[in-house]
């Protein structure tokens, strides 16, 4: 393997000013630097992680957890895309990034633990149980740090703001007739599930009027299991008061809701409106397409990197809390009642 001192000898200049030539010094001209990486290119140099490490006080790797419950991680759609453009966005700047987790092995490390055995320079965490001793152990934590759809005073957050896409959500079904809207809710005391349900009783009292029926009914995240024995549970509560439009919590669940309504022999969405929740691909590629709310998946991902690689560099965050603008995708799952 070719070293620094291959390449100096190559170029005939000394180990010294190869180094900052890779390292893009301002006292080495441009032209020596191309040459420079070029001679590297040529003898397949390849950096040391561990010297580069030491040199600048980083090693250049950042942790990604997504772990939760709901063991949906990496198999969710939405995550798998926000993960990928984060991951193009840093490595684009020279980082690697690391899965964390706390079921190393037999070290019987915590998320925090794991982070320091791997030395990452900051941690995004883009899907985990926030009420968890682990997860607060790694947002106490002094490490840079930024998370997706969660945020308090010690941790950054990047969000599609829940206020807005509620809201769009509502408004749609209101302008289609809809007077009884159930929403079948993630898990309650989920910071992102408190956060839609408040977005959405304010749309509801903003917009809505004395005939509108508003009701909430407990489901999961990301199940399309848990969707269907929802709203199952929906239809045997309701007999009487079946409602004309369900909100689920995510796409997956709302495949579950839909594939209930058909079971119990009604039609989506001549007796039941469904309208989900990210964008996923998917519910668009369907015969029935879903009416969602699209959520940008490259956007937050850059925007979580950028947030985290500036609390690495040690800059001053101006925007802790980001919100990017929702998409509402127009599917053919809601039916207009004013026709």
């Amino acid at each position: 393997m070719a070293t620094i001192y291959d390449i100096a000898k190559a170029c005939g200049l000394s180990p010294a000013t190869v180094s900052k030539a890779l390292s893009n010094a301002s006292d080495v001209s441009a032209a020596t630097r191309e040459r420079v990486r070029k001679t590297a290119q040529e003898l397949d140099y390849v950096p040391n992680a561990g010297a580069r490490a030491l040199s600048q006080s980083r090693t250049w790797s950042i942790g990604v957890l997504c772990q939760d419950a709901s063991q949906m991680g990496l198999w969710h759609y939405l995550f798998a895309q926000v993960i990928e453009s984060f991951k193009d966005y840093v490595e684009q700047h020279g980082y690697d990034i690391v899965f964390i987790s706390n079921k190393v092995g037999n070290l019987g490390l915590s998320y925090l633990g794991h982070c320091r055995y791997r030395r990452v320079d900051g941690i995004f965490m883009v899907n985990a149980d926030y009420t968890q001793k682990d997860t607060k152990e790694l947002i106490d934590s002094n490490l840079p740090k930024i998370a997706i759809d969660y945020e308090d005073e010690k941790i950054g957050c990047v969000k599609t703001d829940p206020n807005e896409s509620m809201k769009m959500i509502f408004a749609h079904l209101h302008r289609l007739g809809h007077r009884n809207i159930v929403y079948l809710h993630g898990e309650r005391g989920k910071y992102i599930s408190e956060a839609r349900i408040s977005a959405l009783e304010k749309a509801t009292s903003e917009l809505g009027d004395e005939k509108t029926q508003f009701r909430l009914f407990p489901s999961k995240y990301y199940s399309i299991e848990g969707g269907y024995e929802s709203m199952k549970k929906l239809l045997m509560a309701t007999p009487n008061d079946r409602p004309t439009a369900v909100i689920a919590s995510d796409d997956y669940s709302a495949i579950g809701v839909i594939e209930a309504i058909r079971d119990a022999g009604l039609s989506v969405p001549e007796d039941i409106s469904v309208v989900g929740f990210d964008g996923i691909e998917i519910t668009q590629r369907t015969n029935l397409r879903l009416t969602t709310i699209r959520q940008d998946t490259k956007a937050i991902g850059e925007a979580a990197a950028k947030s985290l690689l500036a609390q690495i560099a040690g800059e001053k965050i101006e925007e802790r809390t980001i919100s990017l603008k929702p998409q509402l995708i127009l599917g053919e799952s809601c039916k207009d009642l004013n026709i």
